[in-house]
């Protein structure tokens, strides 16, 4: 339904479907609508001008050029679309099996892509046809053996970039056989592509049957054909010029209905989440570019009164769960959450923050900082997007005001994404110099470069985003931000994506930029202790509403709003290593000892809740070595899993490529991987839920093959599965309510739930292979942390009623605390420490250094520790 809806709401597909069918409607009815033979000729009548009698006129035969106009539609569309079938067929299916397979496969079907293609097409059809006969038979057999070169090389690129998406990876480690995964997973996300081509290469074959009809290759005599009537006008074409400018003009019309057709298919077939496309209030109409600096106040003051955001029109298919934002009101809106019991903010607080009804509002004097805390979907980034002034389509400030002192800058949550990666960083930079007014860019870029600690300037500004690590570039984010000597500074969740170590450095990077140029913060995060670190003041957000607010270190050691107290419940418990002070503040032990579990589960994870289990390991890894081209990136490491292992390390470590190796997705060098059971006993929860689940399916198709998988395995080895099918929606029910669901979510599509939601259903389908070992790959650092301990209540549940054995790999070390008894650290793909007390009682330089660098709830929180 919601295709169609796109497909409705596309002004170029209308167009395109409606020209194209009355095109094709005059092509099936072209005996009824000529009001000639087309072949019928009148020497006495040749050569005249368009009249009544004959629209277009008539040529050196006396023909009527109106009827063969009709019928050369007739017999042109029919060829094009019976020439075009067979090379996208061709085509398609080569370019999934190259881009899935790779290797040799690729290579062998690319050299033969490379060969037809090195010769120039046209030519190439020529000789085709000249060698196999003029007519409809030599121009099908022509581009059947041509014209699917195009169709391979952009679907074999497409698939080739799926190829190692996580759903394709968790389609794979479910069992699926290739062929269900070309046709069932690959096939339907590269068609859109593949049509618009179709729409594309229709076209051309058009014109290259024209041409051929101009040459004498083509249709032949005295069937009516578009090229052949333009060849014949060629001679008259300075005194009729309708001979060849009218079935001329026809081309250039179905080429255009072609086009056109073809573009709305394919914004019609792609897989987005609904957005309001009219209604734009007049409020969003002056915000869609950054807002002016208001000259009246100092530089670096921020004042946010009454701001309220909403959809600028209504979307009836929102999914309706307690982490969505309201229909209508998106920040500081009626239909918020409870407005303010226990606010703190006022006069008295130094405007830090308003908590109740009638919009956001705070004020901040230069230098600066509030913490914004809250949950998925609060309102967070779109207040500082609404401060900037860049809402996303279809959100209008409806109600409040905005001023600030001085430029603003931003720092996007995900750098990777916030950056071109087809420019070089430099570059980048460059053009942000120069929107700013930068009189020297080249010397502002290496300036800036230096101002965030980024040694080798002149080598990081010539190296492209994926040439340079996580940190680096999120530092590059800082810079252009800075481009333009900002005096206010808007960071959205700046470090979540980012190990502990490199979170310090951009952390304190962030801090001493603050200190050096007195620069005036708002800092997103939903992780409360870097809030803390970060700013003196906090303001507590849900449902698109400040809750609570104040100063950071109040807000937190006595919480009055209930909201705020399960926000600092939510937090996992991490352990003070041997030698450290302990922490008095009576938020961490708050955090420490209430239960963490939102969603029911009757185990919350504060510290191992299973001891480590004995006997044989689940799971045991010797000396395993895995390489990257001719790189080792893992370095003959070895561990067994009895009951729950934590993998740690700083980004570039090895711990997913250790992770995809145990699970079959990457070929092992060296070493082996011992477990009971077939490879499916292993399944991986990738970290990104939302590329774990294929885009265009439901989530109870998405189950259902996993069980349907399952079962095949189950009769082959003699289990006596097949009687399930039946209570196969059954199953999808039970495995959604296993993970805390319900059963309404089988309907949804990915992009329609919540992230939490799409974490348990990649869980859920994990459950589905009845596996041994369940590997969490980063499987809650992009939640928030409310969710995030719900979903590590349900991990411990499950280990404890399934007897699953975990391997958890997490940048959080609080997160591997709470679900391991067992740690492995790795540094540089190298094992360097590994026991049950390795956060308590490190040993190895490099552990320490890992656990200093956590940021953890101090005495006093918002101090200015960095």
């Amino acid at each position: 339904m919601n295709g169609v809806r796109r497909a409705l709401g596309s002004p170029t597909l209308v167009a395109g479907a409606l020209l194209l069918a009355a095109i094709a409607l005059v092509a099936v009815f072209a005996p009824a609508l000529a009001p000639y033979s087309p072949t019928a000729q009148d020497l006495s009548a040749g050569l005249l001008p368009p009249s009544a009698a004959h629209p277009f006129g008539t040529d050196q035969l006396g023909r009527d050029v109106f009827s063969r106009v009709l019928f050369a539609a007739r017999t042109d569309l029919g060829i094009a679309a019976l020439a075009a079938v067979a090379p996208f067929i061709v085509g398609v299916t080569l370019g999934l099996v190259s881009g899935y397979f790779g290797r040799t496969t690729d290579w062998v079907i690319s050299r033969v892509t490379d060969t037809v293609i090195a010769f120039p097409f046209y030519v190439l059809v020529i000789a085709i046809v000249f060698a196999v006969g003029a007519g409809a038979p030599g121009i099908v057999a022509a581009f059947a053996l041509v014209g699917w070169v195009g169709y391979a090389r952009v679907i074999r690129a497409l698939t080739a970039s799926m190829r190692d998406l996580g759903w394709v990876r968790a389609a794979r480690g479910a069992g699926l056989s290739h062929t269900r995964i070309l046709v069932k997973h690959l096939l339907p996300n590269v068609l859109p592509q593949a049509i618009v081509l179709l729409a594309t290469e229709i076209v051309l074959i058009m014109v290259a049957i024209v041409t051929l009809g101009f040459l004498g290759l083509g249709i032949q005599p005295p069937t009516p054909d578009w090229g052949t009537m333009i060849a014949d006008g060629q001679a008259f074409v300075t005194s009729h010029w309708w001979l060849s400018a009218l079935p001329g003009l026809a081309v250039v019309v179905t080429g255009i209905a072609l086009s056109l057709l073809g573009d709305g298919i394919g914004d019609a077939l792609r897989v987005t989440s609904d957005r309001p496309r009219r209604g734009i209030s007049r409020v969003s109409r002056a915000s869609r570019g950054p807002r002016p600096a208001d000259p009246a106040l100092k530089p670096g003051a921020l004042t946010v009164h009454g701001l309220t955001l909403e959809l600028a029109a209504v979307v009836a298919s929102r999914p309706a769960d307690r982490h969505q934002l309201p229909t209508r009101a998106l920040v500081g809106g009626d239909g918020g959450a409870e407005a303010g019991a226990g606010g703190r903010a006022g006069a008295g607080d130094g405007g830090a923050g308003e908590a109740g009804a009638g919009g956001i509002s705070f004020e901040l004097a230069p230098g600066e900082a509030l913490g914004i805390v809250g949950e998925s979907g609060s309102g967070k980034s779109l207040t500082l997007r609404a401060i900037a002034g860049l809402l996303p389509n279809g959100v209008a400030q409806t109600a409040g005001e905005i001023a600030f002192g001085g430029a603003i800058g931003m720092v996007f949550q995900d750098p990777l994404s916030a950056l071109d990666p087809l420019t070089r960083v430099g570059t980048q930079l460059r053009e942000a110099c120069v929107a700013a007014g930068e009189p020297d860019a080249a010397a502002r870029v290496r300036e800036l470069l230096t101002e965030v600690r980024l040694d080798e300037p002149e080598r990081i500004a010539r190296a492209y985003p994926h040439e340079l690590s996580g940190g680096q570039r999120q530092r590059i984010v800082i810079a252009m931000a800075l481009a333009g000597r900002p005096a206010v500074l808007l960071a959205d969740e700046p470090t979540t994506a980012l190990d502990a170590t490199v979170q310090r450095e951009v952390l304190a990077l962030l801090a001493t930029l603050r200190r050096e140029r007195g620069l005036t913060l708002v800092f997103v995060s939903h992780d409360v202790a870097v809030v803390a670190a970060m700013c003196e003041r906090i303001a507590v957000m849900r449902g698109g509403r400040i809750v609570e607010a104040g100063a950071t270190a109040a807000v937190l050691t006595a919480p009055d709003h209930p909201y705020t107290r399960e926000l600092l419940a939510a937090i996992p418990r991490f352990p003070r290593a041997a030698g450290q002070a302990e922490d008095a503040g009576a938020a961490g032990r708050q955090a420490a000892d209430a239960p963490a579990d939102r969603d029911g589960d009757d185990t919350a994870p504060g510290s191992p809740g299973v001891t480590a289990s004995a006997g044989a390991p689940r799971l045991a890894v010797r000396d395993l070595r895995v390489h990257y081209g001719r790189r080792e990136a893992v370095h003959g490491v070895s561990f067994e899993v009895r009951g729950a292992l934590g993998l740690i390390g700083e980004s570039g470590s090895g711990k997913t490529t250790i992770a995809r190796a145990i699970a079959g997705e990457l070929p092992i060098a060296g070493g082996t991987v011992s477990f009971a059971g077939e490879r499916t006993g292993i399944q991986l929860i990738p970290q990104d839920p939302t590329s774990s689940l294929n885009p265009r399916r439901t989530v109870g198709a998405t189950l259902a093959e996993a069980l349907r998988a399952h079962d095949r395995r189950a009769r082959g080895a003699g289990d006596g599965a097949g009687g399930r099918r039946s209570s196969r929606g059954d199953r999808v029910a039970a495995s959604l309510a296993e993970v805390g669901l319900m059963p309404e979510l089988a309907r949804r599509y990915p992009h329609e739930l919540s992230g939490g939601q799409r974490q348990r259903i990649a869980i859920a389908r994990a459950l589905a292979a009845e596996p041994t070992v369940l590997i969490a790959d980063e499987a809650t650092s992009a939640l928030d942390v409310s969710v995030q301990a719900a979903i590590l209540s349900l991990l411990a549940r499950l280990r404890r009623e399934r007897g699953l054995a975990l391997l958890v790999i997490s940048h959080d070390l609080a997160v591997v605390n709470a679900l391991c008894d067992d740690v492995v650290v790795l540094r540089g793909g190298e094992a360097v420490e590994q026991g049950p007390r390795t956060l308590v009682e490190p040993r190895d330089p490099y552990t320490r250094e890992l656990l200093d660098a956590v940021v953890q709830l101090p005495v006093g929180s918002g101090d200015g520790s960095f």
